[in-house]
């Protein structure tokens, strides 16, 4: 029998020559990506894992039953009772967002499974596919049970079904980024920017944060969806490589653009788990000092090694790392009605430990939550309130998400006009992609143009309904202004 080194690449590497159509019919530049290269400029192609389907069905079965086995152990709904409500709250957001986007990316890697342009990638993407259809189904399994306890869990399968506000920023994201992208600009936009750059160490950090609170099951989730993240992403790598030895324009802007994509829909997932519904003896460190060290210095070195400048917007990026969550955080707070999990509202301590992890910006925000402490006090305990009345707010045309760029002294919105059609941003960024691909952007509705065209009702109470929200499920203060702190500092 044959050692596995002496015909793994023979596999790997297997392909064949056409005889009666060419290979630009086979693997037409429209659906295969540009630069449209030969398959000889393609046969070099390599990633490290090197993983056979053998290997691969035995390796999950053992990630699979380890996963059964935690959920079996501390996966009942008894079980996450136990946790503190703030990072339940975490968990819902996690889970929503995460599950049926992880189902998209099974369509991104099949269709590089098919038109990615060395036999080597096709087969590594082909197991890519079968890992994103494992991670879809991990929340799913264990968030299930959990329904008949609390319904907002259920988001976790209905999200992306909704025009919740939250899901049509996600689905703009997740459609271009895991659906209609062709397999290059799915290699570098999800492979290298988003799992090499984020996800993967999001993971790592998360994980800790889960050991930490106690929560061994979304530990043991996390962990199991990141052990395959960090295979699958070394696709990104050699992909980008190629581009930028043919096309280096090309692949700067990619970088660039999906960068800061990814960035915006990050900062709001895992910024608000990390600085505001972990608890505070739980956090090991803030979201800040978790960009720093885990994402900054490694995509930094990831550019410079092959040769690639850091995104022309790079010191705005740093500036938002400082803002961008908290603005959006208390901005959803405030409107928290219109999400499908419970928001907390941070107290003294919370407020002083923000202090020393954002000492140049934070004293822009304590004053925000100050008044909105003093709403609380007004209303008492157990008395939701909303302050923003019946009208929805405005979002970027571009993100969709929330104009909340910038800080409480300036916002950073940009506009443009485009035929008859007034175009509003959240950023130059934004506004930037926009700009250079607006035939792919420009027809998309968000809540404000289904708005005006009549898709969706003008009154936000009304609105609450068009997120498929209704007063059993829609957010609300976690703990619903009943904070020892606020009766200690109220007597």
């Amino acid at each position: 029998m044959l050692k596995r080194d002496d015909w793994l690449d023979l596999a790997r590497k297997l392909d064949w020559d056409f005889s009666y159509v060419e290979e630009r019919e086979v693997f037409p530049e429209e659906i295969s990506g540009s630069p449209w290269l030969t398959a000889e400029t393609w046969k070099d192609w390599d990633e490290p894992y090197r993983t056979s389907y053998t290997e691969y069905v035995k390796n999950q079965s053992i990630k699979e039953a380890s996963v059964h086995a935690v959920r079996d152990a501390v996966g009942k709904v008894e079980d996450f009772q136990k946790h503190d409500p703030s990072w339940i709250n975490g968990l819902k957001l996690h889970a929503a967002t995460l599950a049926l986007a992880e189902f998209a990316a099974v369509v991104g890697n099949l269709r590089a499974a098919r038109f990615g342009r060395d036999s080597a990638w096709r087969t590594t993407a082909l197991l890519g596919a079968l890992d994103e259809l494992r991670h879809a189904q991990i929340p799913l399994l264990i968030m299930h049970e959990l329904v008949r306890w609390d319904p907002q869990f259920d988001w976790t399968h209905k999200f992306f079904h909704t025009n919740n506000w939250i899901a049509i920023a996600g689905r703009h994201l997740v459609d271009e980024l895991l659906i209609t992208s062709d397999p290059m600009e799915f290699a570098v936009g999800t492979n290298f920017v988003f799992e090499t750059g984020f996800t993967n160490l999001q993971f790592i950090g998360l994980s800790t944060m889960a050991h930490a609170a106690g929560d061994r099951m979304f530990e043991k989730m996390v962990k199991s969806i990141q052990t395959d993240e960090a295979r699958h992403a070394q696709i990104g790598h050699p992909v980008l490589q190629k581009i930028i030895a043919h096309d280096p324009k090309r692949a700067q802007y990619l970088v660039d653009k999906w960068f800061w994509r990814n960035w915006l829909f990050f900062a709001v997932i895992t910024g608000f788990s990390m600085d505001y519904l972990t608890p505070l003896k739980h956090r090991t460190q803030s979201f800040k000092e978790f960009m720093q060290e885990w994402v900054l210095d490694q995509f930094k070195r990831s550019l410079e090694e092959m040769g690639l400048a850091l995104p022309w917007y790079w010191q705005q990026f740093l500036d938002a790392i400082d803002t961008y969550h908290h603005m959006v955080y208390a901005s959803a707070y405030t409107y928290r009605a219109t999400t499908w999990f419970n928001f907390a509202l941070p107290g003294p301590e919370e407020r002083t430990w923000l202090q020393e992890k954002y000492a140049k910006t934070w004293p822009l925000f304590d004053p925000i939550w100050e008044q909105i402490t003093n709403r609380w006090r007004k209303s008492g305990p157990g008395v939701e309130w909303y302050t923003h009345g019946a009208t929805p707010v405005t979002f970027c045309n571009l993100c969709q998400l929330v104009l909340c760029g910038g800080s409480p002294e300036r916002n950073s919105a940009e506009v443009i006009t485009r035929g008859a059609r007034k175009y509003v941003f959240c950023s130059k960024p934004c506004r930037w992609i926009f700009e250079s691909e607006p035939e792919r952007y420009e027809h998309h509705k968000d809540v404000v143009m289904r708005i005006l065209s009549g898709e969706a009702p003008g009154n936000l109470f009304e609105l609450l309904r068009y997120f498929d929200l209704t007063p059993s499920i829609w957010g609300k203060d976690v703990a619903g202004g009943r904070y020892p702190w606020m009766q200690l500092s109220k007597g």
